[in-house]
């Protein structure tokens, strides 16, 4: 199957239906079609090919659902820029994917002289933004404007690209520090938007879903996309604001919204909470990080006309586990699972050998499906390493009952996941030791009431040397994302080691731990 059959889909069967919304912008499937059609055209006459890449470094926008849908029109990939990179990381994924095509809105236009000398193979950057004077590079070489390009362009037949057709580039966080591109095929997408929805319904037939997530992220792009397979309308916001959720409910009749766990308790403690009339949504589904209990209760409560289901997955495997509304109905310890294998996945929990565990036994969650990644770009052996006889190994230590639900315990995989985005151990480790008065770090996971979890650094200086929180703050920010930055650094004369001389991070975040439920109890007594 190719996913822009979903717009051949909508075009015969609702031409006049409000397809895409953007601020004061409406779109019929008729109009988003037509653009398509010759926006494929256009990139054609940029030189772009099938199998090419094109990259987009923007905020949410009714621009980004036809970049996506143009390219596919046309069998070219498309490599989605986490917007909260620096420009060193930037430069990085438009080197390492070799797009061709950069798509620049207002907000990062002002990026491009830097990219432009960092990232020798982009030929061509579009300024797909409304404000025609945001980009300092106007007269650059190469330099084209997005509207000018569509009404210029006569549309394109589809080439109907799909199967096993490379459709999107999607970054996610190195082990060893350099971000790794997921590649994820058109038969992995629809496989794990279609069986996701036939295991949650988590797009009302022509509803509308808000995509007020980032659409660089796995979680965003399968909400996005379910309904416009199932057909309707995709609501976009540029970021996500508790207020402009509210007024996107209201305004627009809003029946389904993705959320990470950070968003939904922004809303829950948002004062416009008890006045915002919510009535209208149907559906609201949640994951990428852990979520407490008390949390969803609250939310529960504030939406009680609408059903919760929590999706857990990774974006090489995309949705893999379910916990569906009648599990947060019954609520008890179902809350604390991540639910069962969706109808598209098949899954395990396996011993080293990668043989299947009596249930209630902890080992590595596994599983396999025509949702997985084809690999990671460029790199044969990662891929080799994490696909192994067909399974998909994820790093996660979890345990199933005999019932099917599956719970996770614990990561093997060194990796913190802050406000819904991953962060990686050895990236932040990397960053603080290239600081001059750093002698050795380990970075940590804290549990954390608003992000889920917050980056903590232990860090050992050099003798003689010295340095503050606030500095080495400042200097990770100067190479990686600002939410990859610690929010706390504590210093330390000496790291815990193993007598392998591996550091026991473990001992070093239960002693953070104890240390938190000491003070906690000393306060309450």
């Amino acid at each position: 199957m190719y996913l822009t059959q979903a717009l051949h889909r909508e075009l015969q069967v609702a031409p006049e239906r409000t397809m895409t919304v953007c601020g004061g912008r409406a779109r019929t499937a008729r109009e988003v079609v037509d653009r398509v059609a010759r926006l494929a055209a256009a990139l054609r006459g940029l030189g772009v090919e099938p199998g090419d890449r094109v990259a987009v470094l923007a905020r949410n926008s009714d621009r980004y659902h036809e970049i996506f849908f143009g390219a596919w029109w046309t069998a070219v990939a498309v490599n989605p820029v986490n917007t909260r990179w620096s420009v060193e990381e930037i430069a990085y994924g438009l080197n390492d994917s070799g797009s061709l095509v950069l798509f620049v809105d207002d907000d990062f236009a002002g990026l491009v002289p830097a990219l432009r000398e960092r990232c020798p193979g982009l030929r061509t950057v579009v300024h797909c933004g409304d404000d025609a004077g945001a980009s300092s590079c106007e007269d650059c070489e190469d330099y084209e404007d997005y509207e000018a390009l569509i009404a210029a362009a006569e549309p394109v037949a589809d080439l109907r690209a799909g199967g096993e057709t490379l459709a999107a580039l999607l970054y996610t966080g190195g082990t060893t520090g350099a971000p790794k591109g997921v590649m994820v095929s058109h038969r992995s997408l629809v496989t794990s938007t279609l069986g996701t929805q036939v295991t949650r319904a988590a797009a009302v037939p022509g509803g509308s879903q808000l995509v007020c997530a980032p659409m660089f992220h796995i979680a965003a792009l399968l909400g996005w996309l379910t309904q416009v397979m199932v057909g309707g309308t995709a609501v976009f916001l540029p970021a996500f604001t508790p207020d402009g959720v509210w007024e996107a409910v209201e305004r627009h009749g809003v029946t389904s919204v993705g959320l990470v766990p950070t968003m939904l308790q922004m809303l829950v403690d948002h004062p416009g909470a008890a006045t915002a009339d919510l009535g209208g949504l149907r559906h609201i589904g949640y994951g990428a990080s852990s979520v407490s209990e008390s949390l969803l209760r609250r939310a529960m409560e504030l939406f009680p006309q609408a059903s919760f289901t929590q999706g857990y997955g990774m974006t090489e495997t995309a949705m893999i586990t379910v916990l569906g509304a009648d599990e947060h109905r019954a609520g008890g310890r179902l809350l604390r699972s991540a639910g069962r294998a969706a109808a598209h996945c098949e899954v395990r929990v396996a011993g080293p050998d990668g043989e299947e565990l009596p249930r209630g036994q902890v080992g590595e969650l596994l599983c396999r499906g025509d949702h997985l990644m084809l690999g990671y770009w460029n790199r044969p052996d990662e891929t080799a390493l994490a696909l192994r006889d067909g399974w998909m190994h994820t790093g996660d230590a979890a345990y199933m009952d005999e019932d099917g639900y599956v719970f996770i315990t614990d990561r093997l995989k060194d990796m913190i996941i802050s406000g819904g985005e991953n962060v990686y151990s050895a990236e932040v480790e990397n960053a603080l030791a290239q600081h001059p008065a750093v002698a050795s770090v380990a970075v940590i996971g804290l549990p954390d009431p608003l992000w889920g979890e917050r980056v903590h650094a232990v860090v050992v200086l050099r003798p003689d040397a010295a340095a503050t929180e606030d500095e080495l703050r400042r200097h990770v920010r100067s190479l990686i994302a600002s939410y990859k930055v610690p929010r706390s650094v504590e210093f330390a004369a000496a790291l815990p080691v193993s007598g392998a001389g591996k550091i026991l991070k473990r001992e070093l975040r239960d002693r953070r731990l104890r240390a938190a439920e000491a003070t906690e109890a000393a306060e309450q007594g």
